[in-house]
């Protein structure tokens, strides 16, 4: 594998602010990680087509660097702007040396500071 693009892996927590709006603040932070961009596999995707939701991107990790980060920020090339995706579903294959993260592009509204009312 190339290992040839970069990522950067965030950890954030929701909670409830005193209007009862969920706020999004970031916990934790890599910055730079290389990964490799992989396909969705078919199961993957009619899977969470079924769930109602839309896999869009997949990328392989090396292990060791993935902590269990909920959003991906993925600079595709020739882009200006990162793209954020929410993590959706992991998957360590035997060896576990790679993690496979299926993700979505993240439309949550709480992602962008006030978001939905509990």
């Amino acid at each position: 594998m190339m290992w040839s693009d970069t990522v950067n892996l965030v950890e954030v927590e929701e909670t409830p602010d005193d209007d009862g709006y969920t706020t999004v603040t970031e916990k934790s932070r890599k910055n730079n990680l290389f990964i490799n961009v992989i396909s969705v596999r078919r199961s993957e995707f009619y899977a969470a087509m079924q769930a109602g939701v839309n896999v869009t991107i997949a990328f392989e990790v090396r292990t060791v660097d993935y902590d269990g980060e909920t959003i991906v920020e993925y600079k595709h090339p020739g882009k200006k702007t990162a793209t954020i995706y929410r993590v959706v579903r992991t998957f360590t294959p035997d060896g576990g040396d790679t993690t496979e993260l299926n993700c979505t592009v993240n439309t949550s509204p709480a992602s962008v500071g006030r978001g939905r009312r509990q």
